[in-house]
Protein backbone atom coordinates (compact mmCIF):
# COMPACT_ATOMS: atom_id res chain seq x y z
CA UNK A 1 0.00 0.00 0.00
CA UNK A 2 1.60 3.44 -1.12
CA UNK A 3 0.56 6.58 0.62
CA UNK A 4 1.14 10.10 0.06
CA UNK A 5 2.17 13.35 2.26
CA UNK A 6 -0.35 16.30 2.36
CA UNK A 7 1.83 18.27 0.94
CA UNK A 8 2.45 15.57 -2.11
CA UNK A 9 -1.55 15.22 -1.68
CA UNK A 10 -1.99 19.13 -2.38
CA UNK A 11 1.09 19.45 -4.95
CA UNK A 12 3.65 21.47 -2.52
CA UNK A 13 7.33 20.73 -2.01
CA UNK A 14 7.71 20.91 1.94
CA UNK A 15 11.34 22.73 1.32
CA UNK A 16 9.56 25.62 -0.57
CA UNK A 17 6.21 26.71 1.47
CA UNK A 18 7.39 26.07 5.08
CA UNK A 19 8.98 29.73 5.25
CA UNK A 20 7.60 31.60 2.43
CA UNK A 21 6.81 34.95 3.75
CA UNK A 22 3.08 35.55 4.53
CA UNK A 23 1.38 37.21 2.27
CA UNK A 24 3.75 37.00 -0.67
CA UNK A 25 1.27 34.46 -2.14
CA UNK A 26 -2.20 35.85 -2.75
CA UNK A 27 -4.88 33.86 -1.59
CA UNK A 28 -8.94 34.52 -1.92
CA UNK A 29 -9.78 33.73 1.40
CA UNK A 30 -7.25 35.25 3.53
CA UNK A 31 -5.76 38.66 3.66
CA UNK A 32 -2.16 39.46 5.23
CA UNK A 33 -0.73 42.64 7.04
CA UNK A 34 2.33 43.98 8.50
CA UNK A 35 1.97 46.29 11.66
CA UNK A 36 4.81 48.16 12.93
CA UNK A 37 5.85 47.51 16.15
CA UNK A 38 7.84 50.13 18.06
CA UNK A 39 8.04 48.77 21.65
CA UNK A 40 8.51 45.41 20.28
CA UNK A 41 5.73 43.59 22.29
CA UNK A 42 3.08 43.00 19.72
CA UNK A 43 3.04 39.28 21.30
CA UNK A 44 1.99 40.61 24.37
CA UNK A 45 0.47 43.78 23.75
CA UNK A 46 -0.32 45.24 20.52
CA UNK A 47 -1.91 42.62 18.88
CA UNK A 48 -4.71 42.83 21.48
CA UNK A 49 -4.64 46.19 21.10
CA UNK A 50 -4.88 46.80 17.10
CA UNK A 51 -7.86 44.13 17.33
CA UNK A 52 -10.10 45.29 19.81
CA UNK A 53 -9.78 49.12 19.10
CA UNK A 54 -12.38 49.38 17.29
CA UNK A 55 -15.68 48.35 19.57
CA UNK A 56 -18.21 47.67 18.54
CA UNK A 57 -15.96 45.40 15.83
CA UNK A 58 -16.61 45.67 12.22
CA UNK A 59 -16.28 42.69 11.56
CA UNK A 60 -19.28 40.27 11.22
CA UNK A 61 -17.09 36.46 10.77
CA UNK A 62 -14.17 34.96 10.57
CA UNK A 63 -10.86 35.64 13.15
CA UNK A 64 -7.28 36.97 13.00
CA UNK A 65 -4.48 35.51 14.12
CA UNK A 66 -0.69 36.23 13.98
CA UNK A 67 1.38 35.01 11.18
CA UNK A 68 5.09 34.62 13.40
CA UNK A 69 6.86 36.57 10.99
CA UNK A 70 9.32 39.28 11.83
CA UNK A 71 10.22 42.30 8.89
CA UNK A 72 12.91 44.70 10.17
CA UNK A 73 13.72 47.51 7.23
CA UNK A 74 17.05 48.67 6.28
CA UNK A 75 16.85 51.46 8.57
CA UNK A 76 15.43 49.30 11.97
CA UNK A 77 11.28 49.70 11.71
CA UNK A 78 9.84 46.17 13.24
CA UNK A 79 6.95 44.92 11.52
CA UNK A 80 4.74 41.85 12.95
CA UNK A 81 2.81 39.82 10.26
CA UNK A 82 -1.13 38.86 11.40
CA UNK A 83 -3.98 37.88 9.27
CA UNK A 84 -7.30 37.46 9.11
CA UNK A 85 -10.06 35.03 7.19
CA UNK A 86 -14.01 35.48 7.00
CA UNK A 87 -15.35 38.74 6.50
CA UNK A 88 -12.56 40.20 4.90
CA UNK A 89 -13.59 43.84 4.45
CA UNK A 90 -14.67 44.09 8.34
CA UNK A 91 -11.85 42.92 9.30
CA UNK A 92 -9.76 44.65 6.60
CA UNK A 93 -11.69 48.30 8.44
CA UNK A 94 -10.92 46.36 11.98
CA UNK A 95 -7.40 46.56 11.42
CA UNK A 96 -6.99 49.96 9.46
CA UNK A 97 -9.13 51.77 11.68
CA UNK A 98 -7.23 50.31 14.88
CA UNK A 99 -3.73 51.04 13.41
CA UNK A 100 -4.92 54.53 13.06
CA UNK A 101 -6.43 54.61 16.53
CA UNK A 102 -2.79 53.12 17.80
CA UNK A 103 -0.64 55.29 15.27
CA UNK A 104 1.34 52.38 14.29
CA UNK A 105 1.89 51.80 10.36
CA UNK A 106 0.39 49.33 8.53
CA UNK A 107 2.11 47.38 5.47
CA UNK A 108 1.35 44.72 2.80
CA UNK A 109 3.72 42.20 0.67
CA UNK A 110 3.36 43.60 -2.84
CA UNK A 111 5.95 42.80 -5.74
CA UNK A 112 8.86 41.58 -3.86
CA UNK A 113 8.30 44.75 -1.63
CA UNK A 114 6.83 45.93 2.20
CA UNK A 115 4.68 48.54 1.22
CA UNK A 116 3.21 50.91 3.60
CA UNK A 117 -0.47 52.46 3.73
CA UNK A 118 1.85 55.44 3.47
CA UNK A 119 3.12 54.71 0.20
CA UNK A 120 6.55 54.21 1.37
CA UNK A 121 8.25 51.33 0.59
CA UNK A 122 11.45 48.22 1.43
CA UNK A 123 12.61 46.10 -0.65
CA UNK A 124 12.07 42.98 0.74
CA UNK A 125 15.77 41.31 -0.41
CA UNK A 126 17.09 43.71 1.69
CA UNK A 127 15.19 43.51 4.95
CA UNK A 128 16.08 41.05 7.76
CA UNK A 129 12.78 38.66 7.99
CA UNK A 130 12.50 36.04 11.03
CA UNK A 131 9.98 33.40 11.89
CA UNK A 132 9.39 32.09 15.45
Amino acid sequence: MMTKTLEEILGFDPLTYVNEIPGKIKCDFREFWYVEDNEGKFQKKLFDKLTDAVDPPLCKSGGVITQNCKITTINGRVFEGLSYKGDLEGWRQQIIQGAEILNVDLAQIQDNKLVLLTDESYDLDECDISFY
